[in-house]
Order: structure tokens, then C-alpha cells, then sequence
């Protein structure tokens, strides 16, 4: 009587086993011509392509259209008050002036001796002015006047995308990126490495965008992002982009895009080709947006003989490993001792 194991435990019998090499050995070359996502465009027309879609605004890694990350400086002179700014006035000749005041919602401000003195609309330098001209014309033949901003109220900062607890904030003193962030919560764990600052522009009145590399200040101390905020500023933080990679890794699955990750990176962040990996056949596939897809099939060897540092990730691409049917087949083969003999088992290592 020939035993018969459970589960994957095949028979003992020398015949069997025969048997059961010769159907492996078939389902192998059977194997080989199947793989699961057929190639539709050469290496040399996806790069192209990917050059072209680079600038895209709607990539949240391009830095098309956005100006260097630059400090607009935040002095007290190039802050223009308005209503609801507490600020102080000190004249050093009569100390008797010396005040503060709140911009009322006409935008004046109510100075002792003076009356009411508009100031929405002026930064700080210029009020000074304005009531030295005022002194000299009725109390003081060349006064001192320093006036400061006590409290921000009359523009507020709003905080928006993948932060905490986004919202509005009043800004009542001056702050810097960091402070804001800090502000809302910080960042969650879908946030992207990059921030939009969006302000009117002082000169222009026009609104005006800039691009902070949030990996360059928070991972290295880059402080030069750390860009002062202004009164009416808009920040939004967008959520990082996602990548899925399947098939023959260690660890399939999705993986946030937080900043420039190449296909090398992504397969190592998936834990490497599994054993039964087919080297030869790693397959990226890209969305175009009109509902197709490009598919390219990528040596691993070449990947890292710096192929892969070329092969920047972008939004909803999939990695998809193709497997080697005689990996699987050397990866899933096992033999057991049992009852009467040894047997030959077998596990798809993919199950």
C-alpha cells in the first residue's frame, strides 16, 4: 500500500516522485512564457515621457512655477497695520505722548494731543513719519518717534492640508514656519515633504507662491526654509504622494512618496526581490491620466548599475515584480520524512 500524506505532503512512492518531477518540470516551461503585466512601451520612450509630465503643477515634487524658497524678511517696517493692531508710540522729547492705541475699523488711531491719526494701510516707518510731520508742524521742532506693533489682529494665518489640527489662526505677533506648524499640531504622517505658501504680494497686490522643502528643515536644519509668515498668508501642506509595489518582494504593499524616491529605493523600502524573483522582468507602470497606463520592464541589474537613481516615482505608480517560475519552483520544493519513506512537498511561495 502506497502511503498518502495531508495537506502538500506528496506521495512516497519512487513512481510518484517521477511523476511528479515531469509535471513540475511542464508546469515550469509552461511558466516561463507567462508573466503578468506585458511591457507596452521601450525604456527610451518612458524617460521621454517622464521628462515631459516632470514640470507638471500638478506634481507636488515639480518646482515649476514657484520661486526659490527665499526669506521675504519680516522686519516691522515691512508690515503694513490695520484694524485691530495694538501698537505703541513713544516720543522721546515728551514723554507725556508716549501711548498705545488699537487700530479702530476706520483704520485711525487716537493719540493724545494728536486726535485721530490714520494708520491702516502704513507700516510702521512710515506712522512715524506721518507724526513727526504732525509734531513739527504744532509742538516740536524735530522730534523722535518710535512706533512698534504690539499685537497682530488685523490678518490672520491660515493652515491647511496634512497637518493636525489645520485652521485659522490669528496672528497676533510674528512668527516663522515652524512656529505655525507647531501651532496646528504638526504635521501627520500622510504629510508630503514640501509646503506652499501662498501671500499678496506688497508690491504687486498679487497673490504669489512659494515652495518649502520641509525635508531640507526638518531632517537637516536647513533654517533658510524656516521663511518668516505674514498677516493674510496661506499655508498648505500637502499629503505625500503613494507608490504600490507587488509581486515576487519581501513586503508588498503601498508606500507614501515623501520627497525623490527612486524604483531602487522603493524596492529596497518593500524589503528586495523575493528569491523567486525574476531579475530580468520588474515591471513600472504609470498611469497617463487618459486612462491608459505604460508599462516598462526594467532589469534589476541595471537598476543598480544607476539606471534605478534615473527612475524618479511619481504619484500611483505600481512596482509589480514578475516571478521566475523556477525560483518558485526551488523556493517552494521541500522534502519531508514520514511513515514508510520520504516524500516531496511543495508550497507556493507566493501563497
Amino acid at each position: 500500500m502506497i502511503p498518502i500524506a495531508s495537506g502538500n505532503r506528496l506521495f512516497s512512492s519512487p513512481f510518484l516522485f517521477l511523476c511528479f518531477i515531469l509535471l513540475l518540470v511542464t508546469l515550469i516551461l509552461n511558466g516561463c512564457a507567462s508573466e503578468r503585466f506585458e511591457s507596452n512601451t521601450s525604456l527610451e520612450e518612458f524617460q521621454k515621457q517622464h521628462i515631459k509630465d516632470s514640470p507638471a503643477a500638478s506634481d507636488i515634487n515639480s518646482q515649476e512655477g514657484y520661486p526659490r524658497a527665499v526669506d521675504p524678511g519680516h522686519d516691522t517696517d515691512d508690515y503694513l497695520m490695520g484694524s485691530g493692531d495694538l501698537i505703541s508710540i513713544s516720543v522721546f522729547e515728551a514723554q507725556e505722548l508716549n501711548t498705545q492705541a488699537r487700530i479702530t475699523g476706520q483704520g485711525v488711531i487716537r493719540l493724545p494731543m494728536l486726535g485721530s491719526v490714520h494708520a491702516e494701510g502704513l507700516s510702521t516707518t512710515q506712522l512715524e513719519k506721518k507724526i513727526v510731520d504732525i509734531l513739527k508742524t504744532k509742538y516740536l521742532h524735530n522730534p523722535s518717534v518710535t512706533v512698534r506693533v504690539e499685537e497682530y489682529k488685523s490678518n490672520q494665518v491660515i493652515l491647511v492640508g496634512a497637518v493636525n489640527n489645520p485652521g485659522t489662526f490669528d496672528y497676533s505677533q510674528k512668527r516663522r514656519l515652524l512656529d505655525v506648524i507647531a501651532i496646528a499640531g504638526g504635521t501627520n504622517e500622510k504629510a508630503s515633504t514640501i509646503a506652499y505658501i501662498t501671500r499678496k504680494d506688497r508690491a504687486t497686490k498679487e497673490n504669489k507662491s512659494y515652495r518649502i522643502d520641509l525635508a531640507r528643515l526638518l531632517r537637516h536644519g536647513d533654517m533658510s526654509q524656516n521663511i518668516a509668515i505674514w498677516g493674510g498668508d496661506v499655508i498648505f501642506i500637502p499629503e505625500a504622494g503613494r507608490c504600490f509595489i507587488d509581486g515576487a518582494v519581501r513586503s508588498p504593499g503601498t508606500y507614501p512618496l515623501k520627497g525623490r524616491i527612486t524604483i531602487t529605493e522603493a524596492i529596497a523600502l518593500a524589503g528586495g526581490l523575493a528569491a523567486w524573483a525574476d531579475d530580468d522582468s520588474i515591471k513600472l507602470i504609470r498611469y497617463t491620466g487618459q486612462g491608459e497606463r505604460k508599462i516598462v520592464s526594467l532589469n534589476y541589474s541595471d537598476l543598480h548599475s544607476g539606471l534605478g537613481d534615473t527612475l524618479i516615482l511619481k504619484d500611483q505608480d505600481v512596482i509589480f515584480a514578475e516571478s521566475s517560475s523556477s525560483g518558485k519552483l526551488f523556493s517552494g520544493t521541500g522534502f519531508s520524512i514520514g511513515f514508510l519513506g520520504t516524500g516531496v512537498t511543495y508550497k507556493d511561495p507566493q501563497k
